[in-house]
């Protein structure tokens, strides 16, 4: 299927040249996103193209853009051993979290999903469920015209807020554009539901990797992990406290704890400044 849908995307670039300048991808909206294209594949609808920024990505560390080796293999080896899980358990659906803020859960969310759209057999959602401090656009320098938060409180559909990164296959992303007000309510309306059931429904079994808060800011990830499969923990050497893991730990009672990722460790910086 994987390469049926490498060849969807490619005739949809190519059709896209041979259009007048200034509508590489069709019709677009003041961010760059297409207003009437439609890619469709046995993976999944892919319902825009939108623009990153590779300086933008470089900055934030965010792979391909970043040259560094051990950054990038250090991502394909976690990517290996989620996706092993995941498969094992027909899992589909994974929160990226950690205990407290700045222990690099968006960035380690925002690589693993690329890592993942790397394996041809798989295709990813990449999805800001931080509602109450999204940054998943900023890491790719993706503007959005409407994001998750617009969806969720009714001014949007799940059509205007998926976006495809130009440029990279098999992933789509789907950002919030600002802090919303009573983020727990949101993630557990019926909207939300409907937007996990059309996930659900796209072909050839997708993951969906959701960028969440940390678990002792608020209760976000308590109210949405009933909805979800499994849930990855990210701790940092230097700021993630013992006590503190633990508390978040006990929250989480008896999850699909995939395991803890630990970043910026003393170890991993001799030989990449990304950890």
């Amino acid at each position: 299927m994987s390469s049926m849908f490498e060849k969807v995307v490619k005739e949809a670039k190519r059709a896209a040249t041979q259009r007048p300048p200034g509508s590489r991808y069709g019709a677009t909206g003041e961010h760059g996103k297409t207003k009437d294209d439609t890619v469709s594949s046995g993976l999944f609808r892919i319902l825009s193209f939108a623009s990153v920024e590779p300086v933008t990505m470089e900055r934030n560390k965010i792979i391909p853009a970043v040259e560094d080796r051990a950054a990038v293999t250090a991502y394909k080896l976690l990517r290996t051993r989620v996706l092993h899980r995941m498969r094992s358990h027909k899992w589909r659906n994974l929160i990226v979290t950690g205990a407290g803020p700045g222990e690099g859960k968006t960035l380690t969310a925002c690589n693993l999903a690329v890592s993942i759209s790397k394996d041809v057999n798989q295709s990813v959602f990449l999805v800001d469920l931080d509602l109450q401090r999204p940054s998943v656009a900023k890491y790719f320098g993706l503007e959005a015209d409407a994001g998750l938060g617009d969806y969720l409180n009714g001014t949007a559909e799940i059509e205007d807020i998926v976006y495809a990164p130009k440029d990279m296959d098999r992933i789509a992303i789907i950002p919030n554009r600002g802090p919303v007000e009573n983020p727990s309510e949101l993630l557990t309306s019926p909207r939300m539901r409907d937007l996990l059931k059309w996930l659900k429904g796209q072909g050839g079994a997708p993951m969906a990797i959701f960028d969440m808060p940390p678990v002792l800011a608020c209760d976000d990830v308590l109210a949405f992990y009933p909805s979800a499969d499994a849930l990855l923990m990210i701790a940092s050497e230097g700021r993630t406290d013992r006590e503190g893991l633990s508390r978040a730990l006990d929250l989480l009672g008896d999850c699909n704890l995939l395991g803890v990722v630990l970043n910026r460790s003393r170890e991993r910086s001799k030989v990449s400044p990304y950890y």
